[in-house]
């Protein structure tokens, strides 16, 4: 069996934790560097991020030594190589988080809203950079997350959002949003499955990545429709 073959064939196996590796796969987004029945490492692309499962810790010690030692972005997928990762390569910041993907082929129906959903283009990159609360990347991440494809909730008779929600580079759902006036009104699933919807009409995995401790969010996956993964994977940045 080729590499080509073992992959998908490996990630099958737990499409929902490994929907960020099956939809770099699916977009040729990905540098497919090994796979195996013991594991799969790859370099995506579009985030500059080098991305890893291992079944065994001799697995797991076997990848780790083939990502360069310049790595800069890692993303695990069993916590059981977490400190070894990051020692491996004296990463400063990391998160730890759940994966969530919806497996369906059918749009998700969307909650009633008294306004439309528009998106976004680039003069609005200032305005979602403001009322962010996670952003990072400064101006330049969110003109590149408007191209990519940012939905804004406007109410009827408003001439800003109420809320919106985009793309990562590596294809996950994010920068989901609500401003503080708009809150506990639905609009966070009316935006999580439009965007979900938007995947789907790209011909997209819709796959979203939860840091472990945000229960609101995680709660807010499970209602919309999509499916969280039984354990848990992470991320390790210098910045």
């Amino acid at each position: 069996m080729t590499k080509q073959e073992a992959a998908p064939a490996y990630l099958r196996r737990d499409p929902v934790l490994y929907a960020n590796l099956l939809e770099a796969l699916r977009r040729g987004s990905a540098e497919l560097l090994e796979a195996g029945e013991g594991g799969v490492l790859l370099y995506e692309r579009g985030c500059g991020a080098y991305m890893m499962s291992a079944a065994s810790p001799a697995v797991a010690g076997r990848l780790l030594g083939m990502v360069p030692a310049d790595c800069d972005l890692f993303v695990g997928h069993e916590l059981a190589y977490f400190e070894q990762a990051k020692a491996r390569w004296g990463f400063p910041l990391s998160q730890i988080c759940y994966s969530a993907a919806y497996l369906g082929t059918e749009p998700l129906p969307l909650p009633a809203f008294d306004g439309a959903l528009r998106p976004l283009d680039r003069t609005w990159a200032p305005w979602i950079l403001r009322h962010y609360s996670h952003a990072f990347g400064g101006l330049p991440y969110m003109e590149e997350a408007v191209r990519r494809g940012v939905l804004g909730a406007f109410p009827t008779g408003s001439n800003q959002p109420a809320g919106f929600v985009g793309f990562h580079e590596e294809g996950s759902i994010g920068m989901l949003e609500v401003l503080p006036a708009w809150r506990r009104r639905g609009l966070g699933e009316l935006l999580l499955r439009a965007a979900v919807n938007r995947a789907l009409e790209r011909g997209a995995l819709p796959f979203a990545q939860v840091i472990e401790d945000n229960a609101p969010s995680l709660a807010l996956q499970q209602k919309a429709g999509l499916t969280l993964s039984g354990t848990r994977m992470f991320w390790l940045m210098r910045e």
